[in-house]
């Protein structure tokens, strides 16, 4: 269809008929009805009723027949009727009503601003046939200077028209385009904005945690379906202060953790939180949340709110607790009991005689399995501390060394290992002597437990700078990736120590990971070569200053 309408379909036809060829007709019948009025005599006119006639078929056709299923073009037969028509008019009325001839703007515009540019040509033969059939109709030439100015002054007022409404249209129909490709833009944006806003809010409400977003003014934005959940289970508020009010408490459940103090009031103020734990709500409600907060900028680093994420860990937290409340009873139970047996066994040794060596045998085999629960016990006690407490002196870690693989010599030795010595002989450092010893015994115990039997473990000292290292190399099974992230947990056992039935409680690792933190240094586990594991601890060799 013409741009009068693009749509090819019946009631965009209809459109193109109103906008069009309407008023077109509706000013012929006005020519005709003034015609009635002043000059009667003309309506008897075949030249007038064939103009009027072609008006209403060229109207009828545009209305009736089936256009768009055509090409658009075809539409310019009506416009080159509407022309015909208004000549036929003219011819009849031109010494009567002078601006009759006027009509022809109608087909003009219409040819001009419906169709392309070459449409023009037809607008301006149009013209031209307008003015020229009027003096062949009354049979004659133009003679005069004023008859030629009537014939060229119609045409030539009818192209400017036509080239000034032809540009305004092909503007007009570029702006439409960009307007259309804008609006296509816009659409498409505003569909990846509603799709990403649809899908953020899906994935806000289908994790596990309470999500929370406050603007740069502190104004709640978002809070997912598990935040909204959370704080309404515990009485609370996430919209405005005090958010979380006076029922907030530190780790220990007993601690009051001030209003400007708590999590959101701090992440708001601009603070940065990871992994913060808080039992929050009154006692009949109360949950332990863990709780992390960032704020978030552009990329010009202008900020635009703050994150809070917070997990429900209840359950966590109070099996932690039973947890621990379990081996601080099972632990003070056994000691008492087995602090008795050991003193009864010394009673029994001093009391056999020196010549029953057979008991004596026995009863050191005992004593030392005694000795051995014990610091099993000992070790779940040190498991139900939240701290490792040490006393650092001067010690001589040569010596240290050498009473740790005299602790783990006879274990060794059962399993065909030995234990080789490397670096330093003169080697001291400011450490807790009897909390040193328990590392290294330790690391030695594992190296003795895991290690390939009859396979050589290294220990070697050395100083550099300021910091001291002791590390423990064996052959053995290595430890993955994923388990150097959690040998150091506590009661975590590797794979290969369950499948082989190794004893142990996954203790061990735990506490020297806790003592070593308390001297301010670090443990570090590699592989020196293919088939080994190697443990290293870090220690600084000088005091550590407040």
């Amino acid at each position: 269809m013409p741009l009068f309408e693009m749509e090819a379909t019946r009631p965009a036809r209809v459109r193109v008929f109103l906008r069009a060829q309407l008023p077109f007709l509706l000013s012929v019948l006005f020519i005709a009805a003034m015609v009635a009025l002043g000059h009667p005599d003309h309506l008897t006119s075949p030249i007038l009723i064939a103009g009027v006639a072609v008006t209403f078929a060229a109207s009828a056709a545009s209305v009736l027949l089936p256009w768009e299923k055509w090409r658009p073009t075809w539409m310019l037969i009506i416009a080159v009727a509407d022309m015909i028509a208004v000549a036929f008019l003219r011819a009849d009325l031109t010494g009567t009503i002078p601006s009759v001839g006027m009509l022809a703007i109608f087909p003009v515009l219409w040819i001009s601003y419906g169709f392309g540019r070459w449409a023009i040509s037809v607008a301006i033969v149009g013209a031209a046939f307008i003015t020229s059939f009027t003096f062949a109709y009354q049979g004659r030439v133009p003679g005069s200077v004023a008859d030629w100015i009537n014939v060229i002054v119609l045409p030539v007022l009818i192209v400017a028209v036509a080239f000034i409404v032809n540009i305004a249209a092909d503007k007009l129909r570029r702006s439409g385009r960009r307007i259309a490709a804008a609006h296509d833009a816009e659409s498409a944006a505003l569909r990846l904005a509603l799709d990403s806003e649809f899908l953020a809010g899906s994935i806000l409400n289908s994790v596990h945690a309470a999500v929370i977003y406050y603007d740069a003014d502190g104004a709640l934005l978002v809070a997912n379906r598990r935040a909204i959940e959370m704080s309404a289970s515990m009485g609370l508020s996430l919209a405005a202060p005090p958010y979380f009010g006076d029922d907030v408490f530190e780790a220990d459940r007993v601690t009051p953790i001030p209003r400007e103090q708590q999590t959101i009031a701090r992440a708001l103020r601009g603070e940065n939180i990871a992994d913060h734990l808080e039992w929050v709500g009154p006692p009949d409600l109360q949950r332990a949340i863990n709780i992390a907060a960032k704020r978030v900028h552009r990329e010009d680093g202008v900020r635009i709110g703050t994150v809070v994420v917070a997990h429900d860990v209840t359950d966590l937290a109070t099996a932690v607790d039973v947890r621990e409340q379990f081996l601080k009873t099972v632990s003070h139970e056994l000691r008492s009991p087995m602090t008795s047996i050991i003193g009864y066994l010394d009673l029994i040794g001093e009391r056999l005689p020196d010549a029953d060596r057979s008991g004596h045998a026995y009863l050191d085999i005992v004593l030392r399995n005694a000795d051995s629960l014990m610091d099993r016990i000992g070790e779940l006690v040190a498991a139900t501390s939240d701290s490792v407490s040490v006393s650092s002196q001067h010690t001589d870690l040569t010596a240290l060394v050498g009473d740790a693989i005299a602790d783990v010599g006879d274990r060794a030795e059962a399993r065909g290992m030995t234990i080789e010595r490397v670096g330093e002989i003169v080697f001291s450092a400011p450490v807790d002597p009897w909390r040193m010893r328990q590392v290294v015994r330790e690391l030695l115990t594992n190296a003795v437990k895991f290690g390939t039997p009859h396979t050589a473990i290294t220990i070697g000292q050395v100083r550099e700078g300021d910091i001291c290292r002791i590390s423990v190399t064996n052959t053995g099974p290595a430890i993955g990736r994923s388990d150097r992230r959690l040998v150091f947990d506590r009661f975590y056992r590797a794979p290969h120590a369950h499948q082989n039935a190794i004893q142990g409680f996954g203790i061990g690792l735990s506490l020297v990971k806790d003592v070593i933190a308390s001297h301010h240094g670090r443990v570090i586990i590699d592989a020196p070569y293919a088939g080994a594991t190697r443990f290293t601890i870090e220690v600084p060799s000088v005091v550590a200053s407040a």
